[in-house]
């Protein structure tokens, strides 16, 4: 299993460290960060300085992959906007003139979860600009519609429903640990027909657990997903602003 890890921290001084000193002692574990400067790139060509002293740390780190946020509004957003904010990611390097501002991939953000022809289609031009040419490093994609159906992810023709072959991992849970322990969603998540190597599930709202039970949950996600993210923050909007006293635990679980 490998770490999808909202970075939405201020990377002030030292804020980053803990993933740093994760990655460094933990070097078999693989984590995928998305980077988030302003709800997006933000309104200029690169990102402030505090994230162009930082953003070049991670790439002294193999198994470190690095995504830029961008939301689609659930393809609400017009989709010129989605493409000049890829556009902006994908010139962090030329513009920096810094080979370690490359970014890897995007991770799309509030993606629909429900097929629908058009939706598909806008969704496949944006993952088209990060997938054709050789301006990200990995042209990695990844979907968070936050919720993907249960009804769909138990359906045989689970890709035909879905959005999943144009992302390299969609987000097919987030939502609180009481949530995800209930029993339908629960026993839902363990039936699914979506390959594991393609989905990933976040869990916010932790309760304290002990090491021995976050070893239990990342066992129980592995069956749905190969990619997970725990955090015991419980206040909205901050799920991901922080590092949680989970984070090295959740790290040694994989490692």
């Amino acid at each position: 299993m490998s770490i999808l890890l909202p970075l939405y921290v201020y990377p002030t001084t030292g804020a980053w460290d803990p993933l740093y000193s994760a990655a460094k002692t933990h070097t078999d574990v693989e984590f995928t960060v998305i980077i988030n400067p302003c709800s997006g790139p933000g309104t200029g060509s690169l990102p402030d300085q505090y994230y162009l002293n930082e953003i070049p740390k991670l790439r002294t780190y193999e198994n470190i992959r690095t995504l830029g946020y961008v939301a689609t509004n659930y393809t609400k957003k017009d989709l010129k906007d989605v493409l000049a904010e890829i556009a902006t990611y994908a010139n962090w390097e030329k513009v920096a003139n810094d080979t370690k501002m490359k970014i890897d991939g995007i991770f799309f953000d509030e993606t629909p979860s429900t097929y629908d022809s058009s939706k598909y289609e806008y969704l496949k031009k944006a993952s088209q600009a990060v997938k054709n040419g050789t301006r990200f490093r990995d042209r990695f994609v990844v979907h968070n519609p936050g919720l993907v159906p249960t009804s769909i992810l138990t359906s045989k023709n689970v890709l035909s429903q879905s959005y999943m072959n144009l992302s390299d991992i969609t987000v097919v849970f987030e939502e609180t640990f009481d949530k995800w322990i209930s029993k339908n969603t629960f026993d839902a998540l363990q039936k699914t027909q979506a390959r594991r190597s393609k989905t990933a599930i976040i869990l916010h709202s932790m309760p304290d657990i002990s090491k021995t039970v976050i070893d239990w949950v990342v066992e129980q996600v592995e069956s749905a997903a190969d990619w997970v993210f725990l955090t015991n923050v419980k206040t909205k909007d901050e799920y991901y602003h922080s590092f949680s006293g989970l984070f090295d635990d959740l790290v040694r679980s994989l490692g």
